[in-house]
C-alpha cells in the first residue's frame, strides 16, 4: 500500500468510529440534560479520558511540542503548574460542583451568588474567551494540513468544524465523553510508540542531549527565568482550576467519588502524554534544528519521522487533541448562549426540544466565528493558549474557588471580580506588558489579584447572599 492509501485506511476507521458513537448518542439524547450532562452516567474511566481529552489540544501537540522543540527542557515546568490546578480542583471545586447538579458553570455562578447578572456576565465571558481559544485549535489543523498534505488551511478548518459540529450537535455530551474516550488512547499510544523512533533516529538519549546542546545552550538548561515560568505555570494552573470546559464535565459524572477517580485517572495520562512530548520536542530539535516554525515540528515528525502505519496514527492522535479539545469548548459555549442567555433571558419557557435545538443551533454559529481570527494567524498556537489560560485565570479562578469555599462572597463581589479580573489582564496585555517596561509581573499576576481583592473587599461591603443559595455549596 501507498502512504497516502495507508493514511486514508486508517482515516477511514477513525472517522468510522466516531460517525457510530455519534449516531448512538443521538439515540440516547431526549432532554437537554443528557445533551449537557449526559444523564449523569459517565463512569470514572470515560470521565478521566474525557478530563485528560479536554486539556490535551492543539496547544500540547503542535504547540507545546514546538515550544519543546524551540526552548528544551524548562518548559516542562508549566506541567506541574497544571497538575498543582487539577489538585487543587479535585479538592475545593469538584465535589461541590457535583454534588450541586447543574448543567453549565454559568448555573453555579448564579444559583451561588444569588444573581441572574453574574450568571449572564460568566456565560458571556466565558464566550469570549473561549472563542479565542477555538482560533488556536483551526490555526493548528490549518497548519497541519498545510504542512503535510498542501491543502489551504481554510479547507482544513471547514473541514475540522463540519466533522467536530457534526457528533457534537448530534450526540452532545453523550457521544463525546465516548469518543473522548476513544481519542485519549489513540493520544497516549501514539505517543509512547512515537518515543523510541524519535530516540532511535536522534542516535541515542546521550547523543541527542550533547548535539541540541551544542546548538543551542538553553535547550538543555533554562531558557526562561523563573518569574516567566511562574506566570506560565499560574496562567496554566489557576485556568484548569476553574476551567469551564472541564468544570461542566463533572456535571455528566455518576458521583462525587467518580469525579475524584476521574481526575487521577486524567493526571496518569497527562504526566504519560506530558513528558513523551517533552522528548518528542527536544528530539525534533536534533533532527530538524533550523525549521521556520516551531509548529512545524509536530507535522514534520509525522510525516518524515515515522513509519507509514506510526505516522498516520500519529496524525490521527493530532487530529484527535483537536476535536476533543474542539467539541468540549462548542458544548460549553452553546451551553452558555442556549441554558444561560436564550432560556433565562429571551425565552424561560423553552420546551426541552427547542432547548436542544438552540443548542446545536448556537454550536454551529459559535463553531464557526473564530474562522476569520485563525485565517489571519494572530500569533503562533501556543501563545493563543497561553493567552486564553490566563484571561480565564483572571476573571473565574476566584469566584469559583473562593465562591465555593468562602460563604462570605456576595454577587457584587462576583461581578466586579470577574470585571476586574478580565479587564485588567487585558489591560495589562495590550498597553503596560507590550509597551512598558513591566518589571517581571505578567498579566495573570495583575489579574487574579485584582480579581482577589475586588472579590474580598467588595463582597465585605455588601449584604451576604441568602442562606438559601449557600445550603447546597455549604455543609455547615
Amino acid at each position: 500500500m501507498t502512504i497516502g492509501q495507508i493514511q486514508l485506511l486508517v482515516a477511514v476507521v477513525y472517522f468510522a468510529i466516531v460517525l457510530g458513537v455519534a449516531i448512538w448518542g443521538a439515540f440516547h439524547t431526549g432532554t437537554e440534560e443528557d445533551f449537557l450532562a449526559a444523564g449523569r452516567t459517565i463512569g470514572p474511566w470515560v470521565g478521566g479520558a474525557v478530563l485528560a481529552a479536554t486539556q490535551i489540544s492543539a496547544g500540547t501537540f503542535v504547540g507545546t511540542l514546538g515550544r519543546h522543540y524551540l526552548t528544551g527542557v524548562s518548559w516542562i515546568w508549566i506541567w506541574f503548574g497544571v497538575w498543582a490546578g487539577w489538585m487543587v480542583s479535585a479538592i475545593f471545586v469538584a465535589p461541590k460542583l457535583r454534588r450541586f447538579g447543574a448543567l453549565t458553570v454559568a448555573d453555579y455562578v448564579g444559583t451561588r451568588f444569588a444573581s441572574e447578572g453574574a450568571r449572564t456576565l460568566a456565560a458571556a465571558l466565558i464566550i469570549v474567551t473561549y472563542t479565542i481559544y477555538l482560533t488556536a485549535q483551526f490555526q493548528a489543523i490549518g497548519e497541519i494540513a498545510s504542512a503535510i498534505f498542501g491543502i489551504a488551511p481554510l479547507v482544513a478548518m471547514s473541514a475540522l468544524l463540519a466533522s467536530t459540529g457534526f457528533y457534537t450537535v448530534l450526540g452532545g455530551v453523550r457521544s463525546s465523553s465516548y469518543i473522548d474516550f476513544v481519542q485519549t488512547l489513540i493520544m497516549v499510544m501514539a505517543l509512547l510508540l512515537a518515543v523510541p523512533v524519535v530516540i532511535s533516529h536522534a542516535g541515542g538519549i546521550a547523543a541527542l542531549g550533547e548535539y541540541v546542546g551544542s546548538i543551542e545552550p538553553r535547550v538543555t538548561g533554562w531558557w526562561f527565568t523563573w518569574k516567566e515560568l511562574v506566570a506560565f505555570a499560574m496562567a496554566f494552573g489557576l485556568s484548569i482550576a476553574a476551567a469551564p470546559y472541564e468544570m461542566t464535565r463533572y456535571y455528566s459524572m455518576r458521583d462525587v467519588a467518580t469525579v475524584r477517580y476521574a481526575i487521577g485517572i486524567s493526571l496518569v495520562a497527562q504526566a504519560l502524554i506530558g513528558s513523551t512530548v517533552m522528548i518528542l520536542g527536544i528530539g525534533m530539535r536534533g533532527l530538524f534544528p533550523y525549521l521556520s516554525s516551531p509548529d512545524q515540528a509536530s507535522s514534520i515528525l509525522a510525516s518524515t519521522v515515522m513509519s507509514p502505519l506510526l505516522g498516520s496514527l500519529f496524525l490521527i492522535a493530532m487530529v484527535s487533541a483537536i476535536m476533543s479539545t474542539v467539541n468540549s469548548i462548542l458544548l460549553v459555549t452553546g451551553g452558555a448562549f442556549a441554558h444561560d442567555l436564550y432560556k433565562r433571558l429571551v425565552n424561560p419557557h423553552a420546551s426541552e426540544r427547542r432547548l436542544i435545538w438552540i443548542n446545536r443551533v448556537a454550536i454551529v454559529v459559535l463553531g464557526v466565528i473564530p474562522f476569520w481570527f485563525a485565517s489571519r494567524k494572530l500569533a503562533d498556537v501556543q501563545t493563543i493558549v497561553v493567552e486564553q489560560a490566563k484571561f480565564i485565570a483572571s476573571f473565574f479562578f476566584v469566584p469559583v474557588v473562593l465562591g465555593l469555599n468562602w460563604r462570605r462572597g456576595t454577587k457584587e463581589g462576583a461581578i466586579g471580580s470577574m470585571a476586574a479580573g478580565f479587564l485588567g489582564c487585558l489591560a495589562w496585555t495590550f498597553t503596560f506588558q507590550r509597551n512598558v517596561a513591566a518589571h517581571g509581573i505578567d498579566a495573570v499576576e495583575v489579574g487574579v489579584a485584582l480579581s482577589a481583592l475586588t472579590f474580598v473587599l467588595v463582597s465585605r461591603a455588601t449584604p451576604p447572599t441568602p442562606a438559601e443559595n449557600l445550603r447546597i455549596f455549604f455543609d455547615d
